[in-house]
């Protein structure tokens, strides 16, 4: 019986990626084709600096925020696996939305854009996915802690004034 009930769980998270993989380049296509289209030049290499960031615009920030606002006012619920799935459902539907604004609206060099779509947009989505359609509890959780850490990504990479990264613990 203990087999079987670490079977379905295995089963139920091997779902759970597969529609991660399966929606999440959904997002990333729309925001891609929309530079591809201004250009068919061969991508840039730039590489970062140390201590250089990417520079992000307003409707990134804002967003960013709003998404950071959303899950780190439930961190330590989060941390030590006390909310219920209608509490990540609801936070995955704040996330997503600004996540679709960012997609849509921002403005960001090419390079920049690039950088955002692979080191935060892809693992931020991925995350939401998880909290939003995961029937298991430990997915929801271990995909807003995916959350947490594309949060971290985003202020080790990217211009943000006053992105406070101790609001955004470590776990």
């Amino acid at each position: 019986m203990l087999t079987a009930a670490f079977l379905w769980r295995g089963i139920n998270l091997l779902s759970a990626l597969c529609l991660i993989l399966a929606t999440t380049p959904a997002y990333a296509d729309e925001h891609q084709h929309k530079h591809q289209s201004q250009s068919n030049a061969e991508p840039s290499m730039h590489v970062l600096k140390p201590g250089e960031k990417w520079k992000t615009d307003e409707v990134v920030k804002l967003g960013m925020d709003n998404i950071r606002q959303a899950i780190s006012a439930r961190q330590d619920d989060i941390i030590k696996g006390r909310l219920s799935a209608n509490d990540y459902h609801r936070i995955a539907i704040v996330i997503e939305r600004n996540a679709a604004e960012i997609v849509r609206n921002c403005k960001l060099a090419k390079d920049a854009d690039s950088a955002f779509h692979r080191v935060v947009l892809v693992d931020l989505l991925d995350g939401v996915t998880l909290m939003r359609t995961s029937k298991n509890i430990q997915a929801q959780r271990v995909g807003a802690l995916g959350v947490l850490q594309s949060l971290r990504n985003y202020g080790k990479y990217f211009q943000h004034e006053g992105w406070n990264l101790d609001t955004v613990k470590s776990y």
